[in-house]
């Protein structure tokens, strides 16, 4: 039999009064408790393996683009401060109340030296030693993640919300554009990651055309070309695959970045590559990326091509993409599926 507790020191007298003899909570949780004690001690035994994953982020109005980009890179700058060796500096610490008017000019690096780098932030409230591998600094390990998918599915009253907000925009353009063909761009760069980039155009495709893989007209692009960003932001191209990661583009620019689907060593720092949307149509930027981690996502639960029925179907976006996510694994795959073609 199983029971519920509704808070973590509720399981854990469930525990010690032998009402269970198991339990399953989040890590972090056990930091600094008495059962910490009792695990060190030999008593009780920590599990190592994990049952789910919990990514925490800090959520912002989609109306408010350039808010976003500030708290999105200001928690970059976190990271970047403890890849780099920046640490808290109360000199450095320019604590004043005056703002840039415009964000680009912000100094994202006084979130180090103001409060510390993301390793002294948890370090602080959690205690030395007792991060986990996936919330240390990535030095090479495996980087393909997908977020967790959540309710996707909704209810009938979900599908006819979804049908009344989707009344302009990239995604309807393409939906009603003559001959039903996506506009995808793509910045030529090496060969695995024009491979995978034009693989991902035909994954985008297949979903938004009913598993039409083929319905996608190709324009290419250079390395550093401003020309691709152009045609992204004049509507020449829906979207531009192939692009790196960069705080220009995000924030000075205004674009959106997809989840990235490949990684890129490059003397001492890492490129991720991804789709690039235009930011003020927050729709389809979010669709473009539900389908990058629909591959990954297929990845984790063991869909293939041949089992792409094992995909959820997805409410998220009307009726019209039901099988969205099912068609664009039909016919790219899981992710292992499209990095092995």
């Amino acid at each position: 039999f199983y029971r519920i507790g509704f808070s973590f020191e509720e399981m854990i007298a469930m525990m010690f009064n032998d009402t269970c003899n198991v339990i399953g909570v989040e890590e972090f949780s056990i930091f600094d408790s008495e059962l910490e004690k009792l695990i060190k001690s030999g008593e009780y035994v920590l599990g190592n393996k994990s049952l789910t994953k919990e990514p925490l982020s800090a959520v912002t109005r989609n109306e408010d683009r350039e808010w976003s980009d500030i708290v999105t890179w200001a928690i970059r700058a976190l990271i970047q401060g403890e890849m780099n060796g920046l640490m808290r500096n109360p000199q450095l610490c320019n604590n004043d109340t005056i703002l840039e008017s415009n964000s680009t000019r912000l100094n994202y690096d006084q979130s180090v030296y103001c409060v510390g780098n993301y390793g002294e932030i948890f370090n602080r409230r959690f205690g030395e030693n007792k991060r986990s591998s996936m919330n240390t600094i990535n030095k090479g390990s495996p980087m393909i993640y997908s977020t967790p998918l959540g309710n996707i599915f909704g209810t009938k009253n979900d599908f006819q919300v979804m049908e009344e907000v989707i009344d302009g925009g990239v995604l309807k353009l393409v939906k009603s554009r003559k001959g039903d063909v996506l506009r995808c761009g793509v910045v030529v760069s090496f060969d695995d990651v024009n491979i995978t980039s034009v693989d991902y155009c035909h994954v985008l495709a297949a979903a938004l055309f009913n598993g039409d893989f083929e319905a996608v007209e190709f324009l290419t692009f250079r390395e550093n070309d401003d020309i691709a960003y152009e045609s992204l932001s004049h509507g020449i191209i829906d979207a531009l695959a192939g692009t790196v990661v960069n705080f220009e583009g995000d924030v000075d620019r205004g674009f959106s970045y997809s989840t990235p689907y490949y990684y890129r060593d490059k003397e001492s720092s890492v490129e991720c590559y991804a789709f690039a949307t235009r930011g003020d149509d927050t729709l389809f930027s979010s669709f473009v990326n539900a389908m990058v981690i629909a591959t990954i996502h297929a990845q984790e639960i063991g869909a293939t091509r041949k089992t792409s029925t094992r995909m959820p179907l997805m409410s998220l976006f009307g009726n019209k993409f039901l099988w969205a996510m099912r068609d664009a694994v039909s016919y790219g795959g899981n992710y292992d599926e499209i990095y092995i073609n």
